[in-house]
């Protein structure tokens, strides 16, 4: 999985956000909020791949 340019820029605002939280509930968040977001770039990449591909078979041209 390679991250696009936004989430690079996401998750690294969000570490500096987490850096500088002192709850735990709020650090915690912020780092769970990193998971998500590289979870959400994985999905985007499956549905792409699976659009390709159903686009590229020809048994249901």
């Amino acid at each position: 999985m390679v991250l696009s340019k936004e989430n690079i820029w996401l998750i690294e605002q969000v570490k500096a956000l987490a850096k500088d939280q002192t709850q735990y509930e709020d650090r915690a968040f912020l780092l769970a909020l990193q998971t998500v977001i590289k979870e959400q770039q994985k999905r985007s990449e499956q549905i792409q791949s699976e659009l390709d591909g159903r686009l590229w078979d020809h048994t249901n041209w």
